[in-house]
């Protein structure tokens, strides 16, 4: 597989590349590329030097057939603290995907101390790792296990750098480096000792600063479930320390 890119620009549709097949049917195209799509294209075109996109919601309604797709995006709200996006994504018409972006404004930070929670992790830096191997191409960037793996119950830890453009010929941002791995949460969060058995429906990207660097970090922190409907969570980080969260909500992909 040689694409260097996820999808390419036709006029006003993105055209997804042969390494964007989804996880669950062949011919979809994978959540983790709608996601990253999602994010590019409202960076592109609402972006500014001064705003950061501090949360991203994606919710991902149906499965799209690996086609082109088109993306319409519009302002619901532009004041002076935050600009607020919604996207929506559809192919032949129809709505397989919606996003809502909250881009915030630099502003002096607030006065006093604040219990901050958890201590960020200590871990090795990537160059410290050994690159996991990727036979099948399946996961559109470069893996380093700090602890744990799929398929482990315990403590899950990595870093992963995107290894493809989201759109042929637009380099990756900082923002869109995050996003392309944001939907990686849900198997990093939901997988179990025999495989991955939740289909998250949507994932959130809480960032408070952007990354520093190519490599993003995913620390598990939770997966709590009930019935067949599971929420998770991941601490999100780059080499400087942790920058927001990657939560998701999934269901059971079960048969009653």
């Amino acid at each position: 597989m040689t694409d260097t890119f996820l999808f390419s620009r036709k006029g006003d549709v993105l055209v997804p590349a042969q390494r964007t097949r989804g996880y669950w049917r062949s011919d979809s195209i994978d959540g983790r590329a709608i996601v990253a799509a999602l994010g590019h294209e409202i960076e592109r075109r609402h972006g500014a030097a001064d705003l950061w996109p501090a949360r991203l919601t994606v919710d991902m309604h149906r499965l799209p057939p690996r086609e082109p797709l088109h993306i319409e995006t519009r302002v619901v709200r532009d004041g002076g603290r935050l600009r607020l996006i919604e996207a929506i994504l559809t192919l032949h018409g129809d709505e397989y995907a919606r996003a809502t972006c909250q881009l915030l404004r630099e502003r002096p930070p607030a006065p006093g101390q604040v219990w901050p929670g958890l201590p960020p992790w200590q871990v090795p830096a990537p160059d410290a790792l050994t690159s996991l191997p990727d036979e099948h191409h399946m996961r559109l960037a470069e893996w380093r296990l700090i602890a744990g793996t799929l398929g482990a119950v315990g403590p899950r830890r990595v870093w992963i750098r995107p290894t493809v453009e989201t759109v042929a010929g637009e380099p990756l941002t900082p923002f869109s480096r995050v996003a392309a791995i944001a939907d990686t949460a849900s198997p990093w969060v939901h997988a179990a000792d025999v495989g991955i058995g939740y289909i998250n429906t949507d994932v959130t990207l809480h960032l408070y600063r952007p990354p520093d660097g190519e490599w993003i970090g995913l620390d598990a922190l939770l997966h709590d479930e009930a019935a067949g409907r599971a929420i998770g969570t991941c601490r999100v980080y780059d080499q400087s320390g942790p920058i927001g969260l990657a939560s998701t909500t999934a269901v059971a992909n079960t048969r009653s």
